[in-house]
């Protein structure tokens, strides 16, 4: 029978100790990084607007974005914590795939202006940049800031097997290393060579790159139901060395956010209805060795 009950476990580490559950503690940690989100890209866009500096207009930019993407995230970890119900019997867990996916689109989106922006510049040439020394400052401060939120946001996504949150904290680690290489940039231009910006802006694109690219990959993986090879081969070994197992004829398996579901077919060696119940828990444990926390839906035949 399907469960209909909420999604109640605990999250390890702040959520725990604050007596939190799963949602709670998500929607605190995404209020809270959209909150910084918008403190933090007020702030390099100020900075970016009176200095001229591409690179950190360009990390302003994916700012801007940042703010629409956590804003969306606050709003899937509250939707798909809800649990299963008779419209949704598998629950809402893969709408932070979409999230994810949808975040990786619009990184690859900037990272492609970024690209077009910092070519022109290089083609025609980079005007003068007016740095002062507390622009300086103010980029190492968002750069440090970044790296915390990463932390945070990354913890409580492991923590609660939240897509979303680690496509989020993948982000934040992005923005980190940006505003590292804009700081440089701006370093460079202050000693009179302001084309370093433009290559601290090409250094962004790239790292918004490949975050679009690793982020996007593993939610496309969930939604099309892929996992690795080696994963579903290790899970049908497990099962096959299983000394009541004869067959296995059906093998499906799903990775969500927070477990994984396997549909499993076997022909079995059945005496009575005792066999049955210890060869199914058998199966839980060897299967939950490989793949950790797993819903199992075992169909045993007897030979």
């Amino acid at each position: 029978m399907t469960d209909f009950s909420a999604n109640s476990g605990l999250p390890r580490g702040l959520g725990t100790w604050l007596g939190m559950g799963n949602r709670a503690y998500k929607l605190m940690v995404a209020i809270g990084s959209l909150v910084t989100t918008i403190v933090l890209t007020i702030g390099k866009l100020i900075i970016g607007v009176l200095s001229g500096s591409l690179a950190l207009v360009a990390d302003a930019l994916q700012g801007l974005i940042d703010i629409i993407v956590t804003g969306v995230t606050v709003v899937v970890v509250n939707l798909s914590d809800r649990g299963s119900d008779p419209g949704w019997t598998c629950g809402r867990e893969k709408l932070e795939a979409f999230a994810a996916l949808a975040e990786a689109l619009l990184l690859a989106i900037i990272a492609v202006c970024i690209w077009h922006l910092a070519g022109l510049k290089l083609v025609h040439g980079t005007p003068p940049i007016q740095i002062e020394p507390w622009y300086l400052g103010a980029a190492a401060f968002a750069a440090a800031a970044d790296f915390i939120r990463h932390l945070i946001v990354k913890r409580a996504g492991q923590a609660t097997g939240s897509m979303a949150l680690e496509a989020n904290a993948a982000h934040f680690l992005t923005d980190s290393l940006g505003t590292v290489l804009v700081t440089l940039g701006l370093i460079g231009a202050w000693y009179g060579l302001p084309v370093f910006d433009t290559l601290a802006a090409i250094g962004v694109a790239g790292l918004l790159s490949t975050t679009a690219f690793r982020v996007g990959r593993r939610a496309l993986n969930m939604l099309l139901d892929r996992i690795d090879p080696a994963l579903s081969l290790a899970v049908l070994d497990a099962v096959e060395t299983l000394p009541d197992v004869a067959r296995v004829r059906t093998l499906r398996i799903r990775r969500l956010p927070e477990h994984h579901t396997v549909d499993l077919t076997v022909e079995a060696r059945l005496s009575d209805l005792q066999d049955l119940a210890r060869i199914e828990a058998d199966l839980q444990h060897r299967i939950e060795a490989v793949l950790g926390k797993t819903d199992l839906c075992a169909s045993l035949r007897p030979v």
